[in-house]
């Protein structure tokens, strides 16, 4: 009997996920399944309230090219009480962008940061874009681990992002 890994499971279920919703909104719509990685750094900036950004370089598939977020909000304790997570863990929020020679990728960001693990994880949710992403739909995942010092990250990207090709 052969076994089906985790990462295998996920991938058919937003495939089919894909293939089930992405039509809804009556235009032809190609899903594609992302699986890919992400290597960037986070540096101050005036765009962010908080003063932080992060950029990186994505290296294969559709979204080959870099991504920009503006970091816009974040909680102490991942906005649980303290007495159930350490005030250092933090989720945030921010807007993000993957820029591709086919165009941009506009996502709304959602994320848990771990400094203590030196790991994080984010929801993206598509928002929109530019060229062949104009009226992208979907979601990825993002999850990676920092360096010791927190500037530098490493990570993969999975989800599916739907075209209206």
């Amino acid at each position: 009997m052969q076994l089906v890994s985790g990462k295998s499971l996920c991938l058919l279920g937003m495939s089919l996920l894909g293939l089930l919703f992405g039509g809804q909104t009556g235009q032809a719509s190609e899903c594609k399944v992302i699986n890919t990685t992400l290597d960037g750094s986070t540096f101050p900036c005036a765009q962010s309230p908080g003063g932080l950004c992060a950029d990186g370089i994505i290296w294969s598939g559709i979204l080959r090219g870099t991504k920009l977020a503006v970091y816009t909000a974040a909680a102490p304790s991942a906005g649980l009480p303290p007495e159930v997570e350490p005030p250092l863990v933090l989720s945030y929020a921010a807007e993000a962008v993957f820029t591709t020679d086919q165009g941009e990728l506009h996502l709304d960001q959602l994320g848990v940061l771990d400094p203590f693990r030196q790991v994080f994880t984010e929801l993206n949710r598509v928002v929109g874009g530019t060229g062949r992403f104009d009226q992208a739909s979907g979601d990825l995942f993002i999850s990676g681990t920092l360096s010791l010092d927190g500037t530098a990250f490493e990570s993969e990207v999975t989800g599916i992002v739907c075209l209206n090709e």
